[in-house]
């Protein structure tokens, strides 16, 4: 089995319990020569994830990157959607699992559900701006007043809860135990010990904070967050769960896959089928 790599463009990837393996790194703005060691460090096909939010400037940076190449391996793409700190997580976690994927492309059709292993939420001193979550319109104006603070977490279910409330603070895990760690960063003016918080929020999983990534607080429209992602930390088990996927060669590059088109030759086999009954 071939040891798929994951290539971690303009991401910078989190330390996280549990996943020692460390993805390759493209910075956008990457120099020649760290292209050069990059392109050293590829022996086989690879799994490239971009950031939606810069995707431009990273699929150019990607497309330096195979022309140095000369077809030596193929390179599958994914753009992910998250924000810059769950990018870093999740480029982490598909390190961890291309040692034991069956080829890029599965891998590559895998990072869907490495997307759903990951809980995110924020602490937001206002919701005035959000997008989504989508919040209330009694939450908007409420954000107008002084010393709010919001719990915010998009999936799997919209969560949009004042910190102020008689209720206490909303938990969005009852008791993580050490099947799940978090990475938080960011800060709010008035919350002292965004630590303490996030672990109550998380049902007393390890909270480990880090430098804020660029572009934090812009993601959830405003000028201050705090982010906070958690993760599982049995790798093996997660490795399980996201390559269960039904996966069949592909006809035309032989390669295991699970969505189509294949994500290393973009070979479509339903569409082939449907143009050969066209031509009968």
């Amino acid at each position: 089995m071939q040891d798929t790599k994951v290539i971690a463009v303009g991401i910078a990837p989190a330390l996280l319990i549990g996943h020692d393996s460390a993805p390759l790194t493209l910075p956008i703005d990457a120099p020649r020569d760290d292209l050069n060691e990059l392109i050293e460090d590829l022996h086989g096909d690879a799994v490239a994830i971009l950031p939606a939010g810069r995707i431009e400037p990273a699929l150019r940076r990607l497309h330096v990157l195979q022309s140095s190449l000369d077809g030596r391996c193929r390179i599958a793409f994914c753009q992910t959607d998250l924000s810059p700190l769950a990018a870093s997580a999740l480029v982490r976690l598909a390190a961890s699992v291309g040692p034991s994927a069956p080829s890029a492309a599965l891998l590559a059709d895998a990072v869907p559900a490495l997307e759903n292993e990951l809980l995110v939420a924020a602490v937001l001193p206002g919701v005035l701006r959000l997008k989504r979550p989508k919040p209330s319109f009694g939450a908007r104006l409420r954000s107008l007043l002084p010393g709010a603070r919001y719990l915010v977490s998009p999936e799997p279910e919209p969560v949009v809860a004042s910190l102020r409330g008689a209720g206490g603070v909303p938990t969005l895990l009852d008791d993580a135990g050490d099947e799940v760690a978090v990475v938080a960063a960011g800060r709010v003016r008035g919350i002292a010990a965004p630590g303490e918080l996030l672990a109550e929020v998380f049902g007393g999983a390890q909270v480990d904070e880090v430098d804020a990534p660029p572009g934090l607080a812009g993601r959830w429209r405003v000028t201050q967050a705090i982010e906070a992602v958690a993760y599982p930390t049995n790798a093996a088990a997660m490795t399980r769960r996201v390559l269960g996927l039904q996966a069949a060669p592909c006809p035309w590059c032989g390669e295991p896959h699970a969505a189509l088109p294949c994500a290393l030759c973009g070979h479509d086999r339903n569409r082939a089928l449907t143009r050969q009954e066209i031509a009968v």
